[in-house]
């Protein structure tokens, strides 16, 4: 990346400033989209900017405050700059990532501006520890960040979401309290879960943190049962009369079920183990594992954003013929960056679509028509979404918001076109 040839008669004092003023101001900007971006009274060597997630609900002053995100931000003036991260920034005490810590990287002008989100996690992972100045940390070379799109920012939404989901998983997992040293009533987040499961991944069972926190609330009733049970052991234990002890039994009778001549045993919900659940998360971290090994996981996830872009500016051209007709869309791709690369669309009446392509499946109307690796054709009726009514005619929003189940489809086509050898989807 060449210095423009104004930039090379500055001297190197004032690039470097020049360059941190810039790097500042674009993190900024694309922070304050989605958090709070807290004000310094002093310079903290690590941090240039600390956000918060915007709770209405909580505040520093809580008990349990918010957590907060430390972002340090790094503008590259050339291919040849290397940045230096200094060790305890991205390792705790405990020598687990920082899930709070991130660092943004900026390089390029006004004209061809590009960035990259690094984590914590990242940077041990991929980046070399060194030592600079009796210091150990991790090395960011130009040529590191930019060898392929792994880190690199091409959607904020993503990206943004990303840093939320980190700062959220931080929160649950730092600010855990245990009430007892035995069966602890649960008062954490049930929703918490792994960011990378919280990626919006498709997949053939449904909503992998809503699923995964119902499991959560079944184990949390188990508990509750568990804990009464074992505080009529601890008074059985302490009781002398023998006549209330047999209350006791009786009520101890009432919250177990009788084994199959083994004794009493603790009934266990039902709906604790998810065979198919499992089955879908195992398959979710293949394919999200896949997608960040090779670089393509943010390009996976922007195209489906990009697919909505094309599908709601059809149907915002006329609301009244998308409830009417079926929408037939095809796009082609590239097959190394996932990058649409052409999208063509129309509607068509029901009679004519049936009389060109059948209804074929229990969904009538969509379904995929035709596929091979870089294209994809499909059709579906928005019409016939469930929770489409006369007030949603007048609210392209509406559109805008839905995960429609036809963008997960073709994105596992796309995957599964890829990643065929590999994964049987």
């Amino acid at each position: 990346m060449p210095e423009n040839e104004d930039n090379n008669q500055h001297p190197t004092w004032l690039k470097s400033i020049q360059n941190g003023v810039i790097g500042e101001a674009r993190a900024k900007a694309f922070l304050l989209d989605r958090f709070w971006v807290l004000e310094r009274s002093v310079d903290i060597e690590g941090a240039d900017f600390i956000i918060q997630r915007r709770l209405t609900g909580k505040n520093l002053l809580d008990r349990q405050a918010p957590r907060l995100g430390v972002i340090q931000v790094k503008f590259f003036g050339t291919n040849k700059t290397r940045h230096f991260v200094h060790r305890e920034y991205a390792i705790a005490e405990d020598d687990s990532p920082r899930e709070e810590f991130f660092v943004l990287c900026f390089m390029g002008n006004e004209e061809n501006p590009s960035s990259y989100l690094l984590s914590a996690k990242d940077l041990i992972d991929d980046f070399p520890l060194i030592t600079k100045k009796s210091n150990e940390g991790y090395a960011i070379p130009y040529n590191h960040i930019t060898s392929n799109g792994k880190y690199k920012i091409i959607s904020n939404k993503v990206a943004l979401d990303r840093i939320e989901k980190k700062l959220e998983f931080a929160e649950f997992t730092k600010n855990r309290s245990f009430l007892s040293w035995a069966l602890p009533s649960s008062k954490n987040e049930l929703s918490a879960i792994l960011p990378e499961y919280a990626e919006p991944i498709g997949n053939s069972w449904g909503n992998i943190p809503s699923g995964f926190e119902d499991i959560k609330k079944s184990a949390r009733r188990g508990m509750f049962d568990v804990e009464e049970v074992l505080e009529l052991l601890y008074k059985l234990t302490e009781e002398t009369d023998p006549l209330k002890a047999e209350e006791i039994v009786g009520k101890i009778s009432y919250y177990c079920e009788s084994g199959t001549g083994r004794g009493w045993s603790v009934s266990i919900p039902d709906n604790l183990y998810d065979d198919s659940f499992f089955y879908a998360c195992k398959k979710h971290k293949e394919i999200y594992d896949s997608l960040q090994k090779d670089g393509l996981l943010n390009s996976f996830l922007k195209m489906k954003e990009d697919l909505r872009h094309y599908i709601v500016k059809d149907i915002e051209q006329d609301i009244s013929i998308a409830k009417q007709c079926v929408h037939l869309f095809s796009f082609t791709y590239d097959t190394e960056t996932f990058s649409i690369l052409d999208f063509n669309s129309r509607f068509i009446g029901k009679d004519e679509y049936i009389k060109t392509y059948g209804s074929g499946n229990s969904d009538g109307f969509e379904k995929v028509l035709n596929f091979s690796e870089g294209n994809i054709e499909y059709s579906w009726l928005p019409g016939a979404q469930r929770s489409f009514h006369e007030e949603v005619n007048k609210n392209i929003e509406w559109y805008r918001n839905q995960d429609f189940y036809f963008y997960y489809q073709c994105l596992d086509l796309v995957f599964s076109l890829k990643y065929y050898d590999e994964f049987d989807l």
